[in-house]
């Protein structure tokens, strides 16, 4: 066996998975959770697997979250040929999701590990086979970190990385890990003036990671989160700038012999990029100067893509070696209202789609029987919790009654909404359903 082969192996426990999905499987659905309000009797997405039902199925109500296998099955394999060329890992935000039935297509098809927000969505992949886990996030709740050691302590196997930015971050872990063999190991978060969470200098990054290690914790290496600065008209070299402070703290941290060596091989960690910039983060930190770093992108969102902020700026788009991710996400809904001839209302508001980045978009409208309709002119333009409301020419066929499809834009927003989401492939028959663990 490879030292890579050991690397991805030690990452994931296909047996804890393999259980965790036979036994959602088997999880009874009933008519009250959204998208089944046509059950007659409970049943589960096993059985709806295994009867051939479709779309079309009157089980199915609207509003109701589609996600389409193709499209899935090609994004996770298109981002990890690409990583495995560029000589990078991955751990992507399973949050992104916080599904099982999604995030174990990632591990197996090589994923580092998983990367979390929290504690509890670190609980959530241990306990469905994840064993390397990134809390992209400092982790400073007394309870959580009590939550953290217990985890450490009861799934065999476990390697968790997790952020530090201050002094007293550093002393809430110290007083629980400090020389234990089972403990987090820690990555300086690196951050921007006016950003989120992580240093702000250089100097502050060595000063933490010293009192770090003199107070028996360790550090792995450097992560940063481009978000803040990726923006606007420079946001680009914004973001390199930000790859570049990291990168350089990296390579001191290791100049000055402050860093424990990860576990799962390499000299340091360096962490960053989403779906946006991870073509960056290789680029960048693959020039670092350090032997074998442990290069270690995050991506999430791009498992089912959109229609709107990814599908609008992409390492593809910017000439990127690697194919373009397809969208996979759907959400159907049912027209409402036709109440004045340039307007109609569906059922699908913001406790359904995400409205953070940009308003959802008719993919296609069909009537009753079938029939499509056309879309042009059509657009979405406000939602209510529980409305979307459209804008159409006034000419326009829809009427009450009909079937729309909507892509959404940014997936972590409309996932978090859903309990369930129905897995479909191209001709619309059920290959599974996907629970969310938010």
């Amino acid at each position: 066996m490879t030292n890579e082969q050991m690397t991805v192996d030690a990452a994931w426990e296909p047996r804890a998975t393999d259980a965790m999905l036979r036994t959602l499987a088997d999880r009874p659905i009933t008519p009250a959770q959204k998208g089944f309000a046509g059950l007659v009797l409970a049943t589960t997405p096993r059985e709806l697997v295994d009867r051939g039902a479709t779309l079309a199925d009157p089980v199915f109500s609207t509003p109701l979250l589609v996600l389409r296998e193709s499209a899935i099955d090609h994004n996770v394999k298109t981002l990890a040929d690409y990583c495995a060329r560029r000589g990078v890992v991955h751990a992507p935000h399973g949050k992104t999701a916080m599904s099982p039935e999604l995030f174990s297509r990632q591990l197996a098809a090589g994923s580092w590990g998983l990367t979390a927000a929290s504690v509890t969505q670190a609980r959530a992949f241990a306990d469905s086979g994840a064993r390397r886990i990134l809390i992209a996030n400092e982790v400073t709740d007394p309870v959580a970190i009590g939550a953290l050691s217990r985890m450490l302590d009861d799934v065999d196997g476990l390697e968790v990385y997790c952020y530090v930015d201050s002094e007293r971050g550093i002393a809430a872990l110290s007083e629980v890990f400090a020389g234990r063999d089972h403990s987090p190991a820690l990555l300086v978060e690196v951050g921007v003036v006016g950003g989120r969470t992580g240093v702000r200098n250089a100097d502050d990054a060595i000063a933490l990671a010293t009192s770090a290690v003199a107070q028996g914790l360790r550090i792995a290496g450097v992560s940063c989160f481009e978000g803040p600065v990726a923006h606007g008209g420079d946001g680009r070299a914004a973001v390199a700038e930000l790859f570049l402070a990291t990168r350089s703290i990296g390579e001191r941290l290791h100049e000055l012999g402050l860093l424990d060596p990860p576990a799962s091989g390499g000299t340091l960690v360096f962490s960053a990029g989403g779906s946006h910039h991870f073509d960056l983060v290789a680029d960048i930190f693959g020039d670092a100067a350090v032997p074998d770093p442990r290069i270690v992108v995050r991506s999430g969102s791009y498992i089912v893509h959109d229609h709107g902020t990814f599908v609008a700026d992409s390492p593809s788009m910017r000439g990127a070696d690697i194919e373009p991710f397809l969208p996979a996400i759907e959400v159907f809904a049912t027209v409402l209202s036709r109440p004045e001839p340039g307007l109609a209302l569906f059922d699908a508001g913001r406790r359904d789609v995400s409205f953070d980045a940009g308003m959802p978009v008719v993919l296609s409208a069909r009537h009753g029987d079938g029939e499509p309709i056309e879309t042009d002119g059509f657009a979405v333009y406000e939602l209510n919790d529980q409305h979307g409301f459209l804008r159409v020419p006034h000419r326009s066929s829809l009427e009450v009654g009909d079937t729309l499809v909507l892509g959404i834009s940014h997936p972590c927003t409309t996932f978090d909404k859903w309990t369930l989401a129905i897995l479909a492939d191209d001709d619309d028959r059920i290959t599974g359903v996907a629970h969310t663990f938010f």
